[in-house]
């Protein structure tokens, strides 16, 4: 009756046991490490280059706080931002388009 219990693996019951909590274990921890990685690397990403978001999102505030006073707006959402970034790069592009092809500054 001292016998280990022996599974068709060809294994002890507590071998496998041990290979099953310890794959468990490993697993896990990589997939985490792996999207900490990912959103660490995303948060870096700068989706505005060519604004200052907190001048823009006060900017918005101050201005939703005169044209609507009776709206209490007090968050900027990303999408608006994007929203101003297109536009501004859409600005960028037609005043580079339109402007005369002399000199070496853009006027």
């Amino acid at each position: 009756m001292d016998q280990p219990l022996i599974s068709q693996s060809g294994k002890s019951a507590p071998d496998k046991i041990v290979v099953s909590l310890n794959e468990s274990a490993t697993y896990p921890r990589k997939q985490i490490m792996e999207t900490t990685e990912t959103t660490a690397t995303l948060k870096n990403i700068n989706t505005t280059p060519h604004l200052c978001r907190s001048k823009v999102k006060q900017t918005a505030l101050d201005i939703a706080s005169a044209i609507r006073p009776a709206n209490k707006f007090r968050r900027v959402g990303m999408s608006f931002i994007e929203r101003i970034e297109a536009k501004v790069r859409a600005a960028i592009r037609e005043e580079v388009r339109i402007h005369p092809s002399r000199g070496k500054t853009l006027l």
